[in-house]
């Protein structure tokens, strides 16, 4: 039997490769979607820059608008409802303070600062300490239980007692159990054992620059935040005695401080960085204290953002 060897031979095989058209094509595709990833990198770049700055421009509004309010709610307390019920004295270079000067204003130019409205409050800070003793009228020394709050010299205090009230600049602080303060000049009232001594401060809130600053009587004067392009403040004044504010005025227009019940404050804010916008933002502000709103094409491509509370006088409202 004969056997024969098959020979079995693979088709050729040649190599294959891409036409121009499909080159093409494959870039073409390439480019889209470079481009697609391209125009998404950068809109989520600027959301987040935009977003970022909107956050920044709330925190810092929300932070100095509540310190406002903290002491503007307070203003004029010395330990009694109302600073109107009583007679405040002052002596040597004590600071008055008056029902009239519990909160006063200023409007844009008139005041402190170098951009819109500003403010004064003053009022008592600190917890009241008590007497050891009933103290008689044109005494140079005033004792009290203890010093929790750390009175020193020059600072200045309230005695109060609800029926009249003096404020002295301290002069001395001696004692570690009870403490005797030394003030200068002679007190006009006289204090029962009950009453009480308290720290007393005055604040003013202004902008200087791009900044919001927080002038105090006792700490000297501090930038709160940047960023605060203008300030409008508006008083609402209590025409009728019922302890309610009846209409809101600017400073030059309240007749009488010790009417002002609540407080209007309205903050210009600007983004801290600028091309957050794709073109200058109009925005709505009151920049000429008629009360109006009016609209203001900015300057640059920051963002702008008004912010507005209102807050009421705790020791004047019914």
């Amino acid at each position: 039997m004969k056997t024969s060897n098959l020979t079995y031979r693979l088709p050729a095989v040649h190599q294959g490769g891409f036409g121009l058209v499909e080159l093409m094509v494959a870039m073409t595709l390439g480019l889209v979607v470079l481009v697609a990833v391209g125009y998404l990198y950068i809109g989520s770049r600027q959301a987040f820059r935009t977003n970022d700055n909107m956050a920044r421009m709330q925190e810092n509004a929300r932070y100095v608008l509540d310190t406002m309010a903290r002491d503007i709610r307070m203003a004029g307390y010395i330990g009694c409802p109302n600073l109107a019920a009583v007679t405040p004295t002052s002596v040597a270079s004590a600071p008055a303070m008056t029902a009239a000067e519990a909160i006063t204003g200023w409007d844009t130019g008139s005041g402190p600062g170098t951009t819109g409205d500003a403010i004064q409050i003053m009022a008592a800070v600190s917890g009241g300490v008590q007497l050891t003793a009933a103290l008689p009228a044109a005494t140079a020394e005033v004792k009290i239980q203890s010093n929790p709050f750390g009175f020193k010299a020059n600072d200045i205090l309230a005695l109060s007692g609800c029926n009249n009230v003096d404020l002295v600049k301290v002069s001395a602080v001696a004692g570690g159990g009870p403490t005797t303060i030394t003030h200068d000049g002679a007190r006009l009232g006289s204090y029962a054992a009950t009453d009480m001594v308290m720290k007393v401060e005055r604040y003013a809130y202004f902008i200087s620059g791009t900044g919001l600053r927080r002038s105090s009587l006792n700490e000297g004067t501090a930038e709160l935040i940047e960023g605060i392009r203008d300030m409008q403040i508006v008083y609402g004044v209590d025409t009728d005695s019922n302890g309610t504010p009846d209409v809101y005025q600017n400073a030059a227009a309240v007749a009488d401080w010790r009417r002002v019940v609540s407080v209007r404050i309205s903050l210009l804010m600007a983004s801290q960085d600028d091309n957050v916008v794709p073109s200058p933002q109009t925005y709505s502000f009151d920049t000429d204290d008629d009360g109006t709103p009016n609209d203001v094409v900015a300057a640059d491509r920051r963002l702008y953002q008004v912010f507005t509370t209102t807050v009421g006088v705790r020791n004047r409202l019914n």
